[in-house]
């Protein structure tokens, strides 16, 4: 009786390692989904912080860049004139827009003469 109903060693090795393969399996599945877990949450977090950084962005008007001519007054410099027509929305300093004056104007110095005109950027949400 007793016998019969042992295993014998090969067969115990057999089971013992188709238990172990079985758990192998087990947690290779639990890893596996544990990591598609991770990476939906990540996914659907972006989506839906995608979604809520666009739902939360004001529509804006659209904004058009134009030139127009000035005459120099006497006394006028770069700087005054800057000084008035100056959007920091697209320029960061002052010089900036004193260099985009001097290139569209073909400059080399600061200095203005009177009586001159030169053309200056500025800019609209109006469309001409």
């Amino acid at each position: 009786m007793y016998a019969t109903e042992t295993m014998t060693r090969e067969e115990f090795r057999r089971a013992r390692r188709e238990q172990v393969l079985n758990e192998q399996r087990t947690k290779r599945k639990r890893i596996l989904i544990f990591f598609l877990t991770i990476i939906v949450m990540f996914g659907v977090g972006v989506g839906f912080g995608t979604l809520l950084a666009k739902a939360e962005e004001p529509d804006k008007d659209p904004v058009y860049k134009y030139y127009t001519s000035i005459k120099v007054q006497p006394g006028d410099t770069l700087w005054d004139i800057a000084e008035e027509y100056i959007d920091y929305d697209y320029y960061s300093t002052r010089m900036d827009y004193i260099y985009e004056v001097m290139k569209i104007n073909h400059l080399i110095t600061d200095h203005l003469t009177a009586g001159k005109k030169i053309t200056i950027p500025y800019y609209s949400v109006e469309k001409k």
